[in-house]
């Protein structure tokens, strides 16, 4: 056989293997798990984002009248308030913190004609700026928790407003002006006798409470949580969910990267997520705008807004920020933190992520319960009770909801109304004698 006549079949040979080996790869057929509907894992959010302005709200609006002061906690008059200012036009920012006596200071904020705006959290000027209209090139590098309206002028469409920094002494004016201010004077000034009456208390520093001045009158809330996914939160927070591991603990799992952890906890229905490398930085300063925004945007990557949470604890120099559940206009309070989003940042990435994985949203139709509370006075005595008083460390006190297990059913939360005060930094409920204990009016 000669070389050429080799060659070609040697050619042939190669040319049949090639075939067959084409052949088996277009008819073999792996045995891969049928894709169906129970292991298919999809998740884009959790369940919405929202913009600064769903987030910053006041959580008590007060108009001071001839003596007389009236007050709203409503959600509908805070909302329809703060949107109005949202068409105002604010120019000739300026800063007028000359020195005061603290009589003209508390003149200047609760004084007669003055519609006063009480945020729960420091708002810088930097934030607002995106939610109202500045014709300033600049807005003040500060921070305020008040808003005072006052002088307002329907004909003219101006009114004189301050952004009042209370623990600094701070104070702002700008001219807002608005074509709708005579509407905001029509809807909201004029119809003020409509609110509630407050009255005031004296706090340290020539400061004063108003607090409404009969018994608060609150139902009481049942609600079966319609728990989150722990899958959703896993896909959603961990860069690379392949990566992530899961374990099993006492209450509660655990689910890591390597470099994260997660945590779940049955018995709260709460996660916390840590990225312990970044724990060396959350005694960094940074901005409270830029801590604002960073924690906004967060959570706005995972759509995780449930509920009706608000800003409630924010401030400068500080890396920690809480957003608050609020019902109908009220703060929730819960000791173990399951009304609470809480973030702990490092300088530029998130430290710890503390919030609970269940939403409200299910209401439980029963029998209406209404709970009469104490009033103010009795409130207010009743604090200075505590042991060790010092009136310097009261910041605060208003009427809210404690978030509660159903003592008959475990897997039903209870919002029951009760009185809460803000001491030394941080807020408790307060508990009342015999004596002043609110009574239950009965079932409608």
């Amino acid at each position: 056989m000669n070389y050429e006549k080799m060659k070609s079949i040697g050619l042939a040979l190669l040319v049949a293997i090639s075939i067959i080996l084409t052949l088996g790869i277009w008819n073999y057929q792996p045995n891969y798990e049928k894709i169906t509907e129970d292991n298919i894992h999809e998740v884009s959010s959790i369940s919405e984002t929202r913009d600064a302005s769903h987030l910053i709200k006041p959580s008590k609006i007060l108009h001071h009248k001839e003596g007389e002061h009236y007050g709203t906690t409503g959600h509908k008059e805070t909302d329809e308030i703060m949107k109005e200012l949202q068409k105002w036009t604010f120019s000739r920012t300026m800063n007028v913190s000359s020195p005061m006596t603290e009589k003209e200071f508390s003149e200047l904020i609760h004084g007669k004609n003055r519609t006063e705006l009480l945020f729960p959290a420091f708002v810088p000027f930097y934030t607002i700026n995106n939610i109202f209209t500045f014709e300033d090139d600049t807005v003040p590098n500060a921070v305020f928790d008040r808003i005072v309206i006052t002088k307002v002028n329907t004909q003219e469409k101006e009114a004189i407003v301050y952004f009042v920094s209370t623990k600094e002494r701070l104070v702002f004016q700008s001219r807002a002006s608005s074509p709708s201010l005579s509407v905001f004077k029509k809807q909201f000034i004029d119809k003020v006798e409509q609110w509630e009456t407050y009255v005031s208390y004296p706090l340290a520093a020539a400061d004063q409470l108003f607090l409404p001045e009969e018994n608060p009158l609150l139902s009481k809330y049942k609600y079966l949580p319609d728990d989150i996914k722990i899958g959703d939160f896993k896909d959603l927070l961990f860069s690379d969910p392949s990566l992530v591991k899961k374990g099993t603990k006492s209450n509660g799992e655990e689910y890591t990267d390597g470099s994260s952890l997660m945590r779940v906890d049955y018995r709260t229905n709460m996660i916390t997520y840590v990225n312990p490398a970044k724990e060396p930085e959350i005694t960094s300063r940074g901005s409270l705008h830029d801590l604002l925004d960073k924690s906004i945007q967060f959570v706005n990557e995972h759509s995780g807004w449930t509920d009706q949470y608000r800003l409630f604890e924010a401030k400068p120099g500080s890396s920690t920020i809480r957003y608050r559940l609020f019902m109908n206009g009220l703060p929730v309070f819960n000791k173990d933190g399951m009304a609470e989003i809480v973030q702990i940042w490092g300088k530029d990435k998130i430290y710890k992520y503390i919030r609970p994985y269940f939403t409200l949203d299910i209401s439980l139709p029963s029998e209406k319960e209404e709970i009469t509370l104490p009033d103010s006075a009795d409130a207010f005595e009743q604090v200075k009770k505590q042991e060790d008083f010092n009136l310097e460390l009261l910041e605060d006190m208003a009427v809210g909801y404690q978030l509660l297990p159903d003592p008959q059913s475990s897997k039903i939360l209870v919002l029951e109304p009760a009185w809460f005060y803000k001491y030394g930094g941080s807020w408790q409920q307060l508990s009342f004698t015999e004596e002043t204990e609110g009574n239950v009016h009965g079932l409608e």
